[in-house]
């Protein structure tokens, strides 16, 4: 689920967000050893997380509260049936 909502990301630096999510969040890498590996400032590395995070918990709280998958899982589902 949080991984899913994670690669929803429209942001020009999502790639980059998602990959430091991934190492710190899923593989449990201390935010310094994951930035340096991702060739950003820790301070960097830290706002973005916190945005991806931020996002994910939206995500997460709209599938919640309306049983529906993330709004662009949804689009992309919506124009895969067409």
């Amino acid at each position: 689920m949080t991984c899913a909502c994670a690669q929803t990301s429209a942001h020009a630096d999502a790639p980059l967000a998602q990959a430091l999510f991934h190492r710190v969040d899923v593989k449990k890498y201390p935010m310094g050893q994951a930035a340096r590996a991702l060739g950003i400032a820790p301070g960097d590395a830290a706002y973005l997380l916190a945005g991806l995070r931020k996002e994910i918990a939206k995500d997460f709280a709209t599938v919640m509260l309306t049983g529906h998958p993330c709004a662009q899982r949804t689009d992309e589902v919506g124009s895969a049936d067409v």
